[in-house]
């Protein structure tokens, strides 16, 4: 028999047939379970998702000290078991414990040759992806072909994770994708990740092209982000900017000062001066002075002026170069490690649950999750399912997958595991 050791089952399971001389090992106490169950059984008609406060769940202090030895588990060949080699990788890794995630899972690998348990490699093969190990993850794949008589994964030359090395754009320099639907801490990651590529030097292509949506809370982000990156005296090329600028356009209106729009009209100046077009800045700028009774701020003399026709020519440039985008698929997308996140880094998700019934969530620009931002996903999800919605989790690695699996997440969301 096969048991859980992170919650008990309502009945039995039915019994599953038992291959002869099943490898069996020690595994470490249960981790507490947090009261995902009786949060999510609760379905409040009112009020929807993004207005009311996330459920309170404690999992600050998760982690490797809360295990402690424990009874026996058969290792099958199963999806539904959690071995304990597995349990302890996806727990060094959301510690940012790589070395010794890869130096257990190795281990278990080669321990288990002929009796399969195929997560464990698919958790390795993901971790020699996601730190270019490309010779050990060759080696593993040919090791999974005589295990499996199948194919293995495949290495993913332009799939590596964001935090380890982004790919280069062909025009030079790292680029940063916007999400489709800038809504409130969307942005947050993109930020970021601006800030940290900026350092090296290179020009970083922003990619606007795929935005159809930006509400004023991320345009204010946006804003007050600026400052910084021009302070750093950091370099961009803007694909999609003349798109970006003319949806910025649609949300404002002279002679009609409403403060939830003032961060449209700084980040729309802020795009013309991007892009070089001086006329529309100054044209623009005077607008907002004269409607919200203020002093018009000033072009950057330093700043390159284009004409309209430059500036179309250089955008057609950069659209032809920037990497083909995935299949278009009406998911929420985290970009980014997920880690020290707090509630607000929630709300978009919320705000994007909103208006569907099925809350697809896409992981695939996420390279790991850290315990206390597993537990504040936990809250949203718990929050979004108690409104009768259903959360699908899409793309997540297979480290992540795991964490999931043990945090009870799995429990709130369907997760589809990836290809």
């Amino acid at each position: 028999m096969v048991f859980s050791f992170f919650k008990k089952k309502d009945a039995e399971p039915a019994k599953a047939e038992v291959k002869p001389s099943p490898r069996v090992v020690p595994i470490k106490a249960a981790v507490p379970q947090a009261p995902v169950q009786q949060a999510s059984a609760a379905k409040p008609a009112t009020p929807p998702p993004a207005a009311q406060e996330l459920v309170s769940l404690d999992f600050s202090t998760l982690g490797p000290t809360t295990l402690s030895g424990g009874g026996m588990i058969e290792v099958l060949d199963s999806s539904d078991v959690i071995s304990v080699a597995m349990e302890q990788a996806a727990i060094s890794y959301a510690n940012e414990q790589s070395d010794d995630a890869m130096s257990i899972l190795a281990e278990d690998v080669q321990s288990i040759e002929g009796h399969h348990a195929l997560d464990t490699w698919l958790m390795l093969f993901d971790l020699y992806q996601i730190h270019g190990k490309r010779s050990e993850f060759d080696e593993l794949a040919l090791k999974f072909v005589v295990e499996f008589e199948r194919s293995a994964p495949v290495w993913q030359e332009l799939g590596r994770k964001k935090d380890i090395k982004p790919t280069p754009a062909k025009a030079g320099g790292p680029s940063v994708l916007f999400p489709a639907k800038m809504l409130g801490s969307a942005v947050t990651a993109p930020l970021d990740q601006i800030e940290k590529l900026g350092v090296g030097g290179d020009p970083v292509r922003l990619e606007f092209s795929r935005v159809t949506e930006i509400d004023s809370e991320a345009a204010d982000l946006i804003i007050k982000r600026w400052p910084k990156f021009k302070k750093a005296k950091l370099r961009f090329l803007p694909a999609g900017g003349p798109q970006l600028a003319e949806l910025l356009r649609g949300h404002i209106e002279i002679m009609r000062p409403t403060p939830a729009e003032v961060p449209y009209w700084l980040l729309l100046l802020e795009v013309y001066q991007l892009l070089g077009l001086q006329e529309d800045f100054e044209n623009t700028a005077v607008d907002y002075a004269v409607t919200y009774e203020v002093s018009p701020p000033s072009w950057d003399t330093a700043a390159k002026t284009k004409t309209a026709e430059e500036v179309a020519k250089d955008d057609a440039k950069l659209k032809a170069e920037s990497p083909q985008p995935a299949p278009s698929i009406d998911a929420y997308a985290f970009t980014g490690q997920v880690v020290g996140a707090s509630e607000s880094h929630f709300q978009g998700l919320l705000a994007y649950a909103e208006s569907h019934n099925v809350v697809c969530i896409d992981f695939s620009q996420v390279p790991r999750v850290d315990f206390v931002s597993c537990g504040m996903l936990m809250n949203a999800l718990v929050t979004i399912t108690s409104h009768s919605k259903q959360a699908v989790i899409i793309n997540a690695n297979e480290l992540i997958v795991a964490l999931f699996r043990i945090m009870g997440v799995a429990d709130v969301a369907k997760i589809v595991r990836k290809k």
